[in-house]
């Protein structure tokens, strides 16, 4: 009979345990909305914390959401589809509706209205593959009605409109900002003689960005161009390198900045753009154009990407054709590039390693862990109340 109190006792815990936390959750239901289409305030915050996301900018600060019955389909509008290789939202898979003006409008479908939703990406980046988790706060309090049909139509219409004000604001800061500040570019002055001789006898050499450490195609390998300038020189040959990469990335005029280039500093650092793209070169010296053939060339540059809070040096290596061309036509359909076997050894081995997308990541989902804390205290105070009155019972 003992047994049997004491067990109904603990189920009877436990049960209020799980009360609390059913009644706990439901707070985070918004009121019920009626049918129709709404534009709802949002903003991708981190998953740990209220504060703003890495990921935040590259979303508009409005969804659209059509509400029938229970069922609520969400609208979501970014500016960087080249960066996202999948998306989940609250668990769902969110899918890609439609482009517009260089924008990605995303679908998800969930139940009801809540905020926030644990999301998570799958990323491309120019430091390689990275997954994060945030989540998507939706002020469902503060949303609008757009219409009352529920129509599909209507829906997609009210996202198109949404995502055309987004990119006409979003052009009109650009153009603010780019007549405030313009983009310095460094040249070097050569006389006319120096000029002929070197452009008579330049080749150019095609090249593959590597790892630091691995025999694979770096990440950077992408950003650069695939040939190399190598002009002589009084005392050898300089081998100019060019990174070129598209503004619509949105990396800022000096993603990529050299550190260290065949153990030496780079030389004749430059900056340019073209009406689509940000460029950049720099030089080294070698002695014998083959030595750019003979060993790998290691090199070391720093990466920024401010929206994703990434600042990184990171080693790689430079892998040469084994002949060049005065031709850059007939340079770039040299054979293969040679199968080097070099190892990196103590003395030459990188100070740092390739690491970016472990440092990158986000924290782990830690959503509301205080209130789950608190929770727990209350449901073994009750528990405690609970327990207590077999005691108080045979005492008496």
């Amino acid at each position: 009979m003992k047994v049997r109190q004491q067990f109904w006792r603990w189920l009877g815990c436990l049960v209020l345990i799980w009360a609390i936390f059913i009644g706990w959750s439901g707070t985070a239901h918004a009121a019920a909305l009626s049918n129709g289409v709404y534009q709802v305030p949002m903003k991708i915050i981190k998953a740990d914390s209220n504060a703003t996301s890495s990921a935040n900018p590259f979303f508009t600060d409005s969804a659209v959401a059509r509400v029938q019955d229970q069922q609520t389909t969400l609208l979501i509008t970014s500016n960087g589809a080249q960066y996202i290789k999948s998306m989940k939202i609250s668990g769902q898979p969110v899918t890609k509706v439609k482009a517009v003006n260089q924008q990605t409008i995303y679908q998800v479908n969930l139940t009801g209205q809540t905020s926030p939703l644990t999301t998570t990406f799958s990323l491309t980046t120019p430091l390689g593959a990275m997954n994060e988790t945030a989540r998507l706060a939706l002020d469902w309090e503060k949303a609008q009605r757009l219409s009352t049909t529920t129509a599909t139509s209507e829906l997609l219409d009210q996202a198109t409109t949404l995502a055309d004000t987004a990119k006409s604001s979003s052009q009109a800061s650009s153009q603010d900002k780019s007549s405030q500040q313009t983009t310095p570019t460094i040249t070097t002055k050569t006389s006319t003689a120096q000029t002929a001789k070197a452009t008579a006898k330049t080749e150019y050499w095609r090249y593959q960005v590597l790892q630091g450490t691995k025999m694979k195609k770096s990440e950077a390998d992408q950003y650069y161009t695939d040939l190399a300038k190598v002009t002589p020189t009084n005392q050898g040959y300089r081998v100019t390198l060019t990174v070129k990469y598209a503004k619509s990335l949105k990396l800022g005029s000096r993603a990529v900045v050299p550190e260290s280039i065949n153990r030496m500093a780079p030389q004749q650092v430059s900056y340019g753009q073209t009406a689509k793209a940000y460029t950049m070169q720099y030089s080294f010296k070698v002695a014998n154009r083959q030595d750019l053939a003979s060993q790998l060339i290691p090199g070391k540059i720093h990466v920024t990407v401010p929206v994703m809070s990434i600042s990184e040096t990171f080693p790689i290596r430079f892998r040469f054709a084994s002949s060049g061309s005065a031709d850059q036509t007939q340079a770039a359909t040299v054979a293969a590039l040679p199968k080097t076997t070099e190892q990196t050894t103590a003395a030459t081995a990188p100070s740092t390693t390739h690491h970016a997308a472990a440092k990158a990541t986000l924290p782990k989902t830690g959503e509301q862990q205080s209130s789950w804390s608190m929770l727990g205290w209350l449901g073994l105070i009750a528990c405690g109340y609970v327990l207590g009155g077999k005691q108080r019972e045979t005492a008496d």
